[in-house]
């Protein structure tokens, strides 16, 4: 039992931080119509300079400050990137979208050793929250969970609530709904498409970038790799029809990892993959998705 709820706690943190990656490849898959392949990126190369704001311009800044510097920064490349370049192609198809992006990912991941030279020299770690434990008892049991892991799980909670929230009553996200249905329609009723647009893919930078930060990684130009695969697996395990089912995802697949390395560290991701396999070929629409059925 023990070993039961410790796994759970070992798997929060990577359910926040996939939850706050994932939430952006949704946004923008909804709005653009295309999986965008430099979201890791993004958020690595905001990552890079709260990391570097602390370790070498002032290292008395509060956490806080710089993840919030590095949401600043990921939400201005987020609006640059698609009023600079998705919207110019906004008549190239999806594949050809999807290839902008992939190219935008190699050039973020050229451009950073030359920017952030410390990573040729060195490899820091994103800096963390807390470095303690939380201990404490349930149903007899003695568990624990790191500060670091309860302020992401913290962290990510509020964020999208408030996003949910903001995609429910507020004009932007009502907006966003409509661009997400029919673009077209939405543009013929007043919507201004392009700007808004232009703010999810700021808010899905500001995402990844605070998920990059709240790592606690070791600093590289790959680091987000593995996240990003794992937050678009997400999406398909989830379904991408709706803006918070693939959140569920988020939260399956760090569990069957965890609980999977229990039973065999070896091949546990092996055993992870093929149960999310087997899920995907019952439910092809993910878990929660919903098929379109296109009229002709």
């Amino acid at each position: 039992m023990q070993l039961f709820f410790q796994t759970f706690l070992n798997g929060l943190q990577n359910i926040a931080i996939y939850s706050m990656a994932t939430i952006g490849i949704v946004l923008i898959f909804r709005t653009s119509h295309t999986a965008n392949f430099a979201q890791g990126m993004m958020g690595t190369f905001s990552a890079f300079f709260s990391s570097n704001l602390i370790l070498y311009v002032n290292p008395q800044i509060p956490f806080w400050i710089a993840i919030a510097f590095a949401a600043l920064i990921a939400f201005c490349i987020g609006y640059a990137i698609d009023a600079g370049i998705i919207r110019q192609g906004r008549s190239v198809n999806p594949f050809g979208k999807q290839m902008i992006t992939m190219g935008l990912m190699m050039i973020l991941y050229a451009i950073m050793p030359p920017i952030f030279v410390s990573i040729t020299t060195r490899t820091p770690s994103v800096p963390k929250f807390s470095y303690d434990n939380i201990d404490f008892s349930f149903l007899g049991q003695s568990l624990y969970i790191t500060k670091h892991a309860l302020i992401c799980v913290i962290t990510a909670f509020v964020s999208l609530s408030v996003l949910f929230t903001a995609l429910k009553f507020t004009k932007w996200g009502i907006s966003l709904r409509a661009i997400a249905s029919n673009e077209t329609v939405a543009q013929m009723m007043g919507v201004n498409t392009k700007f808004i647009t232009g703010v999810t893919w700021g808010v899905a930078g500001a995402f990844v970038a605070t998920a990059a930060s709240s790592t606690g990684m070791a600093l590289n130009a790959g680091m987000m790799g593995s996240i990003q695969i794992f937050g678009l697996l997400a999406c398909v395990l989830g379904g991408i029809s709706s803006f918070w089912a693939p959140i569920t995802g988020c939260a399956i697949i760090p569990l069957l990892l965890n609980y999977s390395a229990v039973f065999s560290a070896k091949w546990a991701t092996l055993i992870s993959f093929i149960i999310i396999m087997l899920i995907i070929m019952i439910r092809p629409n993910g878990l929660f998705g919903k098929e379109f059925i296109k009229r002709v």
